[in-house]
């Protein structure tokens, strides 16, 4: 936007240095204006929303979030990744998803709590890959999780490799069966039987 002021008055400066004249230029400003304002319409409502919503603040990046009704046909439900001037994009189980501003503007927003993450350590003798064990334990899990399994490499102790593996449930009233059901996954695998999980 500044730089869009700028130019403008660059432009009306430098018409008024080669003498044209101020009616002929409010004429065309005024011809301009109304071409540039059809042609962009969807543009600067998107610009307008997303000042509106970096102003009001109605969530965070990083706030969890559900977007119900209006244009976006249904709803949508996910994490804040960014907020921009045109869109605002969410992470809705692991894929990007960018909503027009003035979609946003126009829906309802319920902010979601994010239940607690379960998570555990493990120590697995065999050298697969974190993606190769985060793979493995989703195949294995009913409980219907918010994102992907996360899986963190700790340590390498020998043969041995400590990981710490976590997941946060679609619902806080599942969160014994997750740890549960992620204990039992593991548990063939585990080196370490005393691996307990941790909310």
């Amino acid at each position: 936007m500044i730089r869009l002021l700028a130019l403008l008055a660059s432009l009306v400066l430098a018409l008024r240095i080669a003498d044209v004249s101020f009616g002929a230029i409010a004429i065309g400003a005024s011809f301009s204006a109304v071409v540039f304002g059809l042609a962009a319409q969807q543009t600067l409502g998107n610009l307008i929303a997303g000042v509106v919503l970096l102003s009001a603040r109605p969530f965070r990046v990083g706030d969890t979030v559900r977007l119900q009704g209006g244009s976006i046909g249904g709803q949508i439900e996910g994490v804040v990744t960014s907020l921009g001037l045109l869109y605002t994009t969410f992470d809705a189980g692991g894929d990007p998803v960018l909503v027009p501003n003035s979609a946003v503007l126009a829906v309802s927003v319920s902010p979601l709590r994010e239940p607690a993450a379960v998570s555990l350590r493990a120590r697995l003798r065999d050298g697969r890959t974190p993606i190769e064990i985060r793979q493995s334990i989703e195949e294995r899990l009913t409980v219907p999780v918010r994102r992907n399994v996360h899986v963190v490499l700790e340590e390498v102790d020998g043969a041995d490799v400590v990981y710490t593996i976590s997941a946060t449930p679609r619902n806080s009233a599942d969160g014994g069966r997750l740890a549960s059901e992620m204990l039992d996954a593991v548990t063939g695998e585990v080196a370490d039987p005393d691996a307990q999980p941790a909310a």
